[in-house]
């Protein structure tokens, strides 16, 4: 039980580490339309994750807006679309490399708990680490599609006044 314990804290705090770099990450440092963050063509514009029913339970998996929603507000869309959809793209992104930064940091489970106790502890970290990430990567490609359609509608209407 002591190597429980001590993953247990680890894991606690490395997530808590994790959040707190997401959140001073500078956006500025983020391109949505680059490797790792744009979708791959297997991918199909995230379609690729309805498979895996994504669309049904994405709302019901816990994340950091629901347990500190002063740090981090739900998202809302709102009649501000255009203006906060590059904002929350990027923090799709950012929210998807910390996910696959946890990948590596947990193996040090592995010597807080020898044995089978620490090989199950990494691999269900590993494991619940991955539909963030799916979430991620179906909603990203919706959200961008959702702000080029706008801003072409945009530019349509601004040439149509002209």
């Amino acid at each position: 039980m002591d190597g429980f314990f001590r993953c247990f804290v680890y894991l606690t705090s490395l997530g808590m580490l994790a959040f707190f770099a997401g959140r001073i990450i500078p956006k500025s440092w983020i391109n949505p339309d680059i490797f790792p963050y744009k979708t791959f063509q297997f991918e199909n514009d995230g379609r690729i994750y309805e498979l895996f029913g994504v669309r049904e339970w994405q709302s019901k998996v816990l994340d950091m807006s629901k347990i500190l929603p002063k740090f981090i507000p739900q998202k809302k869309l709102d009649n501000k679309l255009q203006d906060t959809l590059p904002l929350m793209i990027k923090e799709t992104c950012i929210a998807e490399l910390i996910h696959w930064i946890l990948f590596v940091p947990v193996f040090y489970c592995l010597t807080l708990w020898e044995g089978m106790g620490g090989v199950i502890i990494v691999t269900l970290y590993e494991l619940f680490n991955i539909p963030y990430i799916m979430i991620q990567r179906y909603n990203r490609p919706r959200l961008i599609n959702t702000l080029n359609r706008m801003e072409k509608r945009n530019n349509s209407a601004m040439h149509a006044a002209a």
